[in-house]
């Protein structure tokens, strides 16, 4: 199975969004190859219209397979996003890309993974289960993970601004994966420190249904 088994644990935050680190430091990533995170399972949102949604999304990978998002609202998810799964063993890369225009504001690298088409058996808590991966926000203040990327293949940086469809790195099979895929999440942060181990979001929504991914439903 493909889906993040983490504990859960409540977070209590204040409502306010903020993408400063500690001190008022940034970093372009974090990167560290001896430790594995524990995150918190993350809540399933309820409320799909205070969001401006007009601006431009588009699917961030190809695939042979998907694996469905699963939670009701209110409820810790039980699986966090959609995975787009690559199966076809005859490509030997597959782009990982922007689903809309925004703003890197966190890259975490060094989580290794061992063959891309079986259980991933390096340090599968790297990054707090999804490996290494990349959090973008967007203009409508919404937020996208892209999780479990290949080792060494993310080509961005934090502060760095993207462009719908800009490739950002490798599909890979980095921590808690069983095989080569993107798991691909969307949701509202309260606070993201680009200096720290990977952080949970505060709500998170099925992208097919808040995207209107019809397609992927």
């Amino acid at each position: 199975m493909l889906w993040h088994l983490k504990l859960a644990t409540l977070v209590v935050t204040f409502l306010h969004v903020s993408l400063a680190p500690a001190f008022g430091q940034t970093c372009n990533d974090y990167s560290n190859e001896n430790i594995e995170e524990e995150s918190p399972t993350q809540r399933v949102g309820t409320a799909l219209s205070d969001r401006d949604q007009a601006i431009q999304w588009s699917q961030p990978a190809d695939f042979t397979e998907i694996l469905h998002f699963i939670g009701d609202a209110d409820q810790l998810a039980e699986h966090e996003g959609i995975d787009f799964i690559y199966s076809d063993r005859a490509v030997a890369q597959v782009s990982v890309r922007s689903a809309a225009d925004g703003k890197v504001v966190y890259v975490r690298r060094g989580c290794p993974q061992s063959y891309p088409f079986e259980p991933n058996t390096e340090k599968r808590g790297c990054g707090g289960d999804w490996g290494n991966h990349i959090v973008i926000v967007h203009p409508n203040g919404l937020f996208t993970r892209y999780a479990h990327l290949q080792p060494d293949s993310i080509q961005v940086h934090v502060g760095q601004k993207i462009l719908r469809g800009e490739e950002l790195a490798k599909m890979g099979n980095s921590g808690r994966s069983d095989t080569r895929h993107l798991h691909f999440e969307l949701g509202v942060a309260i606070q993201l420190n680009s200096c720290e181990p990977a952080q949970s979001f505060k709500y998170i929504y099925n992208p097919a249904v808040y995207l209107g991914w019809d397609d992927l439903l």
